[in-house]
């Protein structure tokens, strides 16, 4: 599964997540089972951990087990590449089968009107369909087809009659009584007023299908990001501190970033977890402490605001938190959480209250607002969870709202209604919008531009279809690789070579992700800590290293015992395995023998390329660029 031996007798809470998965899954393989059933064993991950695991399990799959894979619907086209030639595609509004057959066959030929909901997150010039209503209750499920009350197309044999599975072909089923109609149907799926039939049946609002008007973004800036960091100081033992080994350790969250945001104007903000994205989210508003640097909100420096300053500004800035549950007060009635803002800002009191709550509520589709207001978080779903928490950050009319995440949690059907009221609100309300995210499709939908983060910097920078179609920075490349593929007929190769993200409390030399970048260049901060990760990754493969002992790191250096069979010996077994690791790295590597006893690597320090305009408002941060520039 990818996980080095010597890390076998490592604590789960050592581990980031993708590791912890694979050890799970290694688990699940010890006893050489005939059958895997893998329940969203991506779920939680960020798309490259998830291109990663997918890979790993598709290339265990063939000869001695099967594997099922039972993925949520927002994972089809990026689970297609994983699972068998057979299978069954199911819905959670109804629990049965709604397809089977040939999975890449079930996601290109959709014949059940639940399938219909898919929405193309490609489509940047419409906007997503949202699907009204929620999933049935199962402890009390209805008669018939159970997407009967929420399918546009249903009838009354619909409602009272289970749709058996009929063949539509070969190898290929599915549980709908018209699966003839099954082109008409998707035809008509792709108009907004086909499902506001439904809206109106479940009153409740259904967005969606129009077309995006392209939006002049002003050319004023609202907020201007100059050399912004962020470090978190790295709790020691108090061991630690008796032996003298104290250290001014810290992780480097956000090191040393520079951007700005124009009015009106959707920003996203793509890259990993671990990337610092969330922290400089959070910086923007302030609810995190700057360690040094200048946020500066319509040309006032805000990180040394305090008090009654600090809570003026955040009358004009407000957050979008990923999971609306953990932020929303239990507590407090729907009404009361939306209303908090104003009250707090003594904005509004009694009618006037009432009446922006309610307005809030509405714009953020919870129509009507009457049948909400008086609900406790729990009585909500997931996505009307999220549109509570986004009433309650545009109730006081921001100028700026950072959005973390806000769909992640949330399936396809429920992302396409929060994502358009992004463009809305932006495009109705003039609000300006910070999109933070892992998921580089739904980047391309909401935002003008988009900043690439990697390990506490941004890399690129640009106008969101040229950085798409125009990437420059290897990460860049490797986001969108990771990135699932709705369309089964292209099948991406796996991706299985790329690594984590490295630790933030000591970042790599020079460029941060030449540990992981297949065109690194010797001057791009080759280190002895990439020597060990070789090493690793060799044992990681099946071979055996005779001649080579325990690596000590010293600085950038490193230094190995020499065994068995002498120096020269030892020193092709070090070239064999760093040549493996990248071809560049044995060009940077300078190798002495200390002695007959050991050799030592040693290494130049590199500090990390600055960020460069290479087109208009385009601009990357990598080596292989600088040469380029400078000729230009």
């Amino acid at each position: 599964m990818g996980i080095d031996p010597a890390r076998l007798s490592a604590y789960p809470h050592e581990m980031s997540g993708g590791m912890k998965q694979r050890a799970v899954i290694a688990m699940a393989l010890a006893l050489d089972p005939k059958l895997i059933i893998a329940d969203e064993p991506t779920t939680a991950l960020d798309v490259v951990t998830q291109a990663q695991i997918l890979a790993r399990l598709s290339k265990l799959r063939p000869g001695a087990w099967h594997g099922a894979a039972l993925h949520h619907p927002r994972h089809l086209g990026g689970g297609a590449d994983l699972r068998p030639g057979r299978g069954d595609v199911r819905w959670p509004d109804h629990g049965d089968r709604a397809g089977a057959g040939g999975v890449r066959h079930a996601v290109s030929s959709l014949h059940h009107g639940a399938d219909q909901r898919l929405p193309d997150l490609e489509g940047a010039q419409r906007e997503l369909i949202s699907i009204p209503g929620s999933p049935p209750n199962l402890l009390n499920p209805p008669s018939g087809c159970r997407f009967a009350e929420r399918c546009p197309f249903a009838t009354e044999r619909c409602t009272s009659e289970t749709p058996p599975l009929l063949s539509v072909g070969e190898d290929r089923r599915s549980a709908c009584h018209y699966p003839e109609q099954v082109e008409a149907f998707r035809e008509k799926a792709a108009r907004n007023d086909t499902w506001a039939v439904v809206g109106e049946r479940l009153n409740e609002p259904v967005q969606g299908a129009g077309t995006i008007e392209p939006v002049a973004v002003d050319s004023s800036l609202l907020l201007e990001v100059d050399g912004l960091r962020k470090h978190f100081p790295v709790e020691q033992g108090f061991l630690d501190g008796l032996r003298g080994r104290h250290k001014d350790r810290k992780v480097h969250a956000v090191d040393d970033i520079s951007f700005d945001l124009r009015e009106g104007e959707i920003l996203g903000l793509a890259g990993e977890s671990g990337s610092g994205k969330t922290t400089t989210g959070e910086m923007l508003v302030r609810l995190q402490d700057i360690t040094e640097g200048e946020i500066r909100f319509d040309g006032v420096d805000i990180t040394r605001f305090a008090g009654r300053e600090l809570k003026a500004f955040r009358r004009s800035a407000q957050m979008i938190f990923q999971d609306p549950y953990q932020t929303l007060n239990p507590r407090f009635t729907i009404f009361d959480i939306v209303g908090e803002p104003l009250i707090i800002h003594r904005l509004a009191e009694g009618e006037a209250l009432e009446r922006k709550v309610i307005e809030s509520l509405e714009r953020a589709g919870l129509k009507p607002a009457e049948i909400y207001r008086d609900r406790f978080p729990h009585e909500l779903s997931g996505g009307q969870r999220q549109r509570v928490a986004i009433a309650r950050a545009i109730v006081l009319e921001p100028r700026l709202i950072v959005a973390d995440e806000p769909v992640s949690m949330l399936d396809v059907s429920i992302r396409a209604g929060v994502l358009n009221l992004m463009h809305r609100f932006r495009n109705e309300l003039g609000i300006s919008f910070v999109y933070v995210s892992h998921d580089l499709p739904t980047i391309r939908y909401v935002a003008d531009r988009v900043a690439i983060m990697y390990l506490g910097e941004i890399v690129e920078v640009g106008p969101t279809e040229q950085v798409i179609h125009e990437r420059k920075h290897p990460y860049t490349q490797l986001l969108l690789d990771a990135s699932p593929e709705p369309d089964p007929a292209v099948v991406k190769p796996p991706l299985e070579s790329a690594g984590e993200i490295p630790s933030a409390v000591d970042p790599p030399n020079g460029c941060h992700f030449h540990t992981r970048c297949p065109m690194a260049m010797s001057h791009c901060g080759w280190e002895g800590r990439d020597v060990v990760t070789a090493m690793s990754e060799w044992r990681i493969a099946g071979k055996e290293i005779e001649h080579l002992g325990t690596p000590e790191l010293a600085g950038l250096d490193v230094y190995l015992p020499v065994r068995g069979d002498g120096v020269d010996a030892a020193r092709q077994e070090l070239t064999a395995i760093l040549t493996a690791k990248h071809p560049s790295l044995v060009e940077a590597a300078d190798v002495s023998a200390d002695g007959s006893a050991s050799l030592a690597v040693h290494f130049s320090s590199q500090v990390s390329p600055q960020r460069r305009l290479i087109a208009r408002e385009h601009s990357v941060a990598c080596y292989l660029y600088e040469e380029e520039t400078a000729g230009s």
